[in-house]
């Protein structure tokens, strides 16, 4: 018998008690009973996440970001516009135009007259006030801007699009924590900012009672400055991952604060480089779209107040208003695109961290399948990953050697059954 037969037929060809089976040939394998699966057909066009499943490098970042910005564009810069360049432009105003009024005010009134002790008082208080109140504001619009943002990119790696409402939905039960993150970041600054202060008359005192040059002061005071330079920049980017955490994972304030500060362990230096690297590009770019609207607006505001006449009681002129609007729209417009771009690329990173610590890669390539996990970037464990990229392909495995001709084959080994036939074909 030198074909192979199935136990129990007795001679029948493999295959031909079956419809479309073919008779098994000398010397082949019967086929397969059944077609061999391929790989799942890929998604459609419209649903495919906005970056590869695997960890990111610079490339993958920054075309993500951009990709998510201009798939989404219009709400996107809806939420930047209102949270950013709205408080953004008032602060702006308030800032050139308020403070103007009041110093003026406090002047006329310091001249003498009754009452101008509490006029001086009652104008220093508001001008504290909207030096720290708007700036205040706009700080807290541009910090929660970053969540909306994040909740759009995370929706985009999934392959959907969110609307304005389903951003706002998505961040149902996690909008007081990021304020609340915000707040806390407002108060380590004060705090941060007392001590610098403490630090300062301190470093003052020591060295006049030292009696040190001018060099000591100067070296003392570089010294000190970067010291707390350092300090800012180190916390800033071990907490980067904290609103995006939150907007994702939906992790309460401080346990999204170590979830940031166990992303960026080991990955410190890559963080802070994309990260800089990034501002550095968009602040260059704010830069470069206000200076000649700036100067425009200058030369416009002559054709307003040609002779430069002001409102006395004031201050401020029309020529003045327009200058300060028209120079501060296209650097405002650009500045709410560079916001998002930049939470979407902070959004990314902590993405990518992820992928890298805890295979969130093979979780959102599992729900994009199978709808398992419900939500891929719910909190997950750790997970160790060999180093990427891998190893090189060391090409396909060597065949055993094969006889020369003439050279007797020997007797293949069968650990099978006793009664069974091996499945080469040989009795």
């Amino acid at each position: 018998m030198s074909d192979w037969q199935t136990p129990g037929t007795s001679g029948a060809q493999p295959g031909a008690g079956r419809p479309g089976g073919a008779a098994h040939q000398p010397g082949q394998r019967p086929s397969a009973p059944w077609p061999v699966p391929g790989p799942p057909a890929p998604p459609p066009a419209g649903s495919r996440p906005v970056i590869p499943l695997r960890p990111l490098g610079l490339g993958d970042v920054l075309g993500g970001a951009f990709t998510v910005f201009r798939r989404n564009a219009r709400v996107l810069l809806l939420w930047s516009v209102l949270l950013s360049g709205v408080l953004g432009l008032l602060a702006t105003l308030v800032s050139t135009f308020g403070q103007q009024a009041l110093q003026s005010r406090i002047l006329s009134a310091a001249d003498g007259g009754s009452g101008s002790d509490s006029i001086v008082a009652g104008s220093a208080t508001l001008l504290i006030v909207l030096s720290v109140v708007l700036p205040f504001l706009a700080y807290l619009g541009r910090g929660f801007l970053v969540a909306p943002v994040a909740a759009d990119t995370g929706q985009r790696v999934l392959g959907r699009r969110a609307t304005f409402r389903g951003l706002w939905a998505l961040l149902a039960g996690r909008r007081w924590s990021v304020v609340a993150w915000i707040l806390l970041q407002l108060a380590a600054g004060v705090v941060i900012g007392v001590v610098f202060v403490l630090v300062f008359f301190g470093f003052i005192a020591a060295l006049t009672a030292g009696d040190a040059g001018v060099w000591g002061f100067v070296l003392g005071f570089l010294g000190m400055f970067a010291g707390f330079g350092v300090l800012l920049v180190w916390l800033g980017t071990k907490f980067a991952f904290t609103v995006p955490t939150i907007a994702l994972e939906g992790r309460s304030v401080f346990s999204a604060a170590a979830q940031s500060w166990r992303l960026t362990r080991g990955a410190f230096w890559r963080t802070f480089g994309i990260v800089l690297l990034v501002q550095a590009m968009f602040g260059f770019a704010v830069s470069i779209a206000s200076f000649p609207l700036t100067v425009g607006s200058v030369l416009l505001s002559g054709t307003f107040d040609p002779l430069g006449q002001t409102d006395a009681s004031s201050g401020v002129g029309v020529g003045g208003i327009v200058a300060v609007v028209v120079g501060s729209l296209l650097a405002i417009a650009v500045q709410c695109v560079a916001d998002v771009l930049n939470a979407s690329v902070v959004t990314l990173l902590t993405v990518d961290r992820r992928i890298r610590t805890e295979a969130l890669d093979q979780r959102i390539a599992s729900h994009l399948e199978t709808g398992a996990p419900a939500d891929p970037f719910a909190p997950g464990p750790q997970v160790s990953r060999p180093p990427w990229p891998p190893q090189p392909w060391a090409g396909p495995p060597v065949p055993p050697q094969q006889p020369w001709p003439g050279q007797p084959t020997p007797p293949p080994e069968w650990g099978g059954a006793p009664g069974r036939y091996p499945p080469d074909g040989r009795a």
